[in-house]
């Protein structure tokens, strides 16, 4: 009995692997073509773009390097057994004022990027831009409290189960 069993188990898990098809590559859910979502760009648009992005990497990568390092301070600032708030107030003045700075470039690259692209393709890009990264957005807000004070310790949310 034990044989017939196992062969049948078997004989199930052999089927169910061959009744299920790969996606053919360059498909994504549920076989569309992400790129034929994408909007089509000429050589010379394609070129100008990813010259504006290479900038707005370069620019950025200096602009990520100094709030990193003010972000270090601010918390050696912040970790000492008197902490001076003047001091405090002005390192956070200070990374503020590269946030927006940070923002500023990505505005205005962004906008030259627009006014690289037809009208149809401005819509497109304008969707799209709307939707990315709204995905890990929602993620982040139902997973991560916003709990960073220095001390204390970030939990998880505990998940419900469902019951019967």
């Amino acid at each position: 009995m034990k044989k017939v069993y196992i062969t049948l188990i078997m004989a199930m898990i052999a089927i169910s692997g061959m009744a299920q098809e790969r996606q053919p590559e360059g498909r994504g859910y549920m076989g569309a073509n992400p790129r034929m979502l994408e909007p089509t760009l000429t050589a010379e648009q394609s070129q100008a773009i990813a010259g504006l992005r290479s900038e707005l990497s370069k620019e950025l990568l200096q602009v990520n390097n100094q709030m990193a390092e003010l972000r270090a301070q601010l918390r050696t600032l912040q970790q000492v057994e008197k902490p001076d708030l003047r001091a405090i107030d002005k390192k956070i003045d200070q990374v503020t004022e590269l946030q927006n700075k940070r923002m500023k470039l990505v505005a205005r690259t962004e906008a030259k990027i627009r006014e690289n692209l037809t009208e149809e393709q401005r819509l497109q890009y304008d969707l799209r831009r709307g939707k990315r990264g709204s995905h890990f957005r929602n993620v982040r807000k139902e997973r991560m409290p916003m709990n960073n004070m220095p001390g204390s310790r970030m939990e998880m949310p505990k998940r419900r189960m469902i019951q019967d």
